[in-house]
């Protein structure tokens, strides 16, 4: 969540309405920014303006952070990375349930996703002068995986399997966040809304009887515009947006993707952009990063699809060709 240190995905994702700019002087639809989670948080709905509704949602978005950022001493993640190796830990229990959610994600992608990759993927972060070597990347390998995690939510209790497991919830924490804003924004009665959290997002009810619309621009040419989606005029879905075009890292002069592959502990390769839409964001957001993961797999990302019930759009990296799966 810290991680994402630039203005994530927006400009790959972007709103094809045409009430986005200046959209706070419209009577009826209004407007609220604010920074979180390392990028921009933004929340857009149809009514009256509601501060209580405004403060309600950027103390969620904060106690979300609080709670689950890999880069807080303070989070349950950061305790659990510390402590959880030695004894069982007690976890608030909406932070057990999305772990557990996230191993049954893990499960259902293949282990695409997988929230302990963390173990390998830490080398890459912390030896930035030097590209990790096979011996040590294969050692930490052993740390990677869902059975290395032993999760009883009847208790909140966490136990990880040795020294060595590292988890890390980037991959779904977004998603999480923005599907917990989506519930106090009904929660106040408002029905027709956009969360727009770095770019990932949740889109229900609809404008003035219209479906919501997005566009797909082309990340090496953002005036080009691939696709253009309509999301419906009721209910809601969740749109997410991976790809390394914009988070990725030098060593040794090779450019690596921010995104790793927890079967290889290695960052992935010409995973350009992956677009998912799905039932809500949680489900969205661990979807993209599997996907980005499994990309040149074609039966995997078909079992991904199947599996998760989403919509997929991709660029390979190797030709600017929008597939759609």
């Amino acid at each position: 969540m810290d991680e994402e240190k630039s203005a994530a995905k927006i400009v790959f994702l972007v709103f094809l309405l045409s009430f986005f700019c200046g959209c706070e002087h419209k009577a009826g639809l209004n407007t609220l920014t604010f920074s979180g989670m390392g990028t921009v948080l933004s929340i857009i709905y149809t009514g009256e303006r509601n501060e209580a509704l405004e403060n309600a949602v950027k103390q969620d978005a904060e106690a979300v952070e609080a709670d689950l950022s890999y880069y807080r001493e303070s989070s349950f993640v950061s305790i659990l990375n510390r402590e959880a190796h030695e004894k069982e830990v007690t976890v608030p229990e909406h932070v057990c349930r999305l772990i557990e959610k996230s191993l049954e994600y893990g499960k259902m992608s293949g282990g695409a996703f997988d929230i302990t990759y963390k173990s390998t993927g830490e080398l890459w972060e912390n030896n930035q002068n030097k590209i990790p070597d096979e011996k040590t990347i294969e050692e930490k390998q052993r740390f990677v995986g869902s059975d290395k995690l032993s999760v009883n939510c009847a208790e909140n209790k966490i136990k990880f399997a040795g020294l060595g497991v590292k988890i890390d919830l980037g991959g779904i924490a977004k998603g999480y966040a923005i599907d917990r804003a989506g519930a106090i924004m009904k929660k106040y009665g408002v029905e027709n809304f956009i969360v727009n959290y770095g770019g990932d997002m949740l889109f229900c009810g609809n404008k003035e009887g219209k479906p919501w619309s997005i566009g797909i621009k082309n990340p090496d040419k953002p005036s080009e515009i691939l696709e253009k989606l309509e999301l419906g005029t009721s209910g809601c879905k969740g749109v997410a947006t991976s790809g390394d075009y914009e988070r990725f890292f030098v060593i040794e002069g090779e450019t690596f993707s921010h995104i790793m592959n927890p079967k290889t502990g290695k960052p992935v390769k010409n995973a350009r952009s992956v677009t998912v839409i799905g039932d809500d964001a949680t489900l969205a957001d661990a979807a993209a990063t599997a996907v980005s993961v499994a990309l040149h797999e074609k039966e995997a990302v078909e079992k991904i699809m199947e599996k998760f019930r989403v919509k997929i759009y991709t660029l390979s990296g190797e030709d600017s060709v929008l597939k759609k799966w």
